[in-house]
């Protein structure tokens, strides 16, 4: 994309907004903070409570009520509580790796895990119905949009009072949840860590250090975006300042330079994987030489598994040796 798409990005992020058109009028979208967050445990316990006063059942009566129907069976939550502690425990362990052909490969295994979790949930959620915490999570989500709209950009005017926002159509109130749907996607934590690595936002790396001292607000009262900008800023500026030998080339890659952050932290932490410092060529059991392209840089990289792989799926001890750097 281009820079001025992320200055824009950040530049929004900062006015703590988003101006849209709604109706043929322009609509002031407020940026969640962490007060505003309590609005949704206000209102949700109150239309939680109206649901069931209107006999729509609790989740934990439905499910007893399924489970009795023979609609649906006990293994099928106990394999979704499985593949969710499956999926956390990949998570830890793909941090913990240093090839990156090896996390890719454990990534593959997570979203394929969390691919079967999501059709499971998706079935359950068909053979439960709508519960009354379905219909008081929505409500809520309904109340804050509400709450967070507004009719000028200092944020002063409420659009709608109570009672408007409830006389709206259904299309309309989901025009406007759609619109605020679209804003978390653009203001997204890949799209924030893609612009605070954009050269623009180079000289303010080092400020972000001091989350106060940047916006000159308490904590509390930034927004959800102004708080990522400023984490993932310091994030990338240790990995900047503690990290030897970064590849031009990821620099403003979030993933690719996070990837090769967790590989030399990896590395340097007990040598995994046998990387010889001295030696003219650099070798790794199991890695691929993209992998060690990744942890070594571009010069003398060489991957045993492809080398092997030249020589009949063996190496004897000299070959070892040679590719090890030693002199034989």
């Amino acid at each position: 994309m281009k820079e001025e798409f992320y200055i824009s990005l950040v530049g929004e992020a900062f006015d703590g907004y988003t101006e849209v058109t709604f109706q043929n009028k322009p609509v002031y979208i407020k940026h969640v903070n962490i007060r505003d967050q309590r609005y949704l445990h206000k209102y949700y316990e109150k239309y939680r409570q109206i649901a069931i006063s209107k006999g729509l059942q609790k989740e934990e009566d439905r499910i007893k009520q399924v489970l009795a129907d023979g609609i649906w069976e006990e293994k099928d939550d106990l394999k979704i509580e499985s593949l969710q502690f499956e999926v956390e425990n990949l998570k830890r362990t793909v941090r913990g790796l240093f090839l990156p052909s090896q996390k890719e490969a454990m990534q593959k295994s997570i979203e394929e895990k969390l691919k079967e979790k999501e059709e499971l949930e998706r079935n359950r959620k068909e053979v439960m119905g709508q519960t009354a915490e379905d219909y008081a999570s929505q409500r809520s989500a309904d109340e804050l949009l509400r709450f967070l709209l507004f009719k000028n950009k200092e944020l002063t005017e409420n659009l709608y009072s109570e009672e408007e926002f409830g006389e709206l159509e259904v299309w309309q109130v989901a025009e406007l949840a759609d619109i605020q749907s679209n804003i978390q996607k653009r203001l997204s934590d890949s799209q924030i860590q893609e612009a605070v690595l954009r050269p623009f936002f180079s000289m303010y790396l080092s400020l972000c250090e001091d989350a106060y001292g940047f916006y000159q607000k308490p904590i509390t009262e930034l927004t959800i975006y102004q708080l990522r900008v400023v984490l993932f800023g310091k994030m990338f500026y240790n990995i900047f300042q503690y990290t030897d030998d970064i590849p031009e080339d990821i620099k403003q890659d979030p993933k690719r330079l996070l990837d090769f952050s967790d590989a030399q932290r990896n590395k340097d932490s007990n040598n995994k994987g046998g990387i010889r410092e001295d030696a003219d060529g650099s070798s790794v059991f199991g890695a691929t030489k993209e992998d060690i392209k990744a942890i070594k840089g571009e010069a003398n990289t060489v991957s045993l598994r492809e080398e092997a792989a030249k020589h009949g799926g063996k190496l004897n001890m000299e070959q070892m040796m040679r590719l090890s750097g030693l002199d034989v």
